[in-house]
């Protein structure tokens, strides 16, 4: 996608966004993959630390979680989920005591990591 169609895209997203009446249907608009709400255990890896955390929801693009930990934004990290797949990713946002966490590889990757876990996602 060329520079020019991202912005334009970005624009309208915006837009739309500022038309809506709720935070929800904001974020809704703007987010560009299928989120599911789910209660998962997670290890949150940060340097030579773990820390045991909740996922709330997540996307092929990244997922939320609950951890009273301060992290600062663009901090990479591991986040372990289920006990089955460790991915990358990054803090892109926090919130009192929710992260937002970027997965750092494709939409693809991120699909065939977590396998059976993907399902609904598509």
């Amino acid at each position: 996608m060329s520079s020019s169609v991202s912005t334009t895209k970005a624009s309208n997203l915006a837009r739309n966004a500022s038309n809506l009446e709720s935070i929800r249907e904001g974020l809704q608009c703007m987010r560009s993959t299928k989120r599911r709400t789910v209660v998962w255990p997670a290890i949150l890896y940060v340097a030579d630390y773990e820390f045991r955390s909740t996922v709330y929801d997540i996307s092929l693009g990244g997922i939320r979680l609950k951890m009273p930990l301060p992290l600062s934004g663009g901090t990479e990290v591991d986040v372990k989920i289920k006990h089955k797949v460790t991915l990358r990713a990054s803090v892109v946002w926090q919130a009192g005591e929710f992260l937002g966490l970027q997965f750092r590889d494709s939409v693809d990757e991120v699909r065939k990591a977590l396998g059976d876990l993907a399902v609904g996602l598509e």
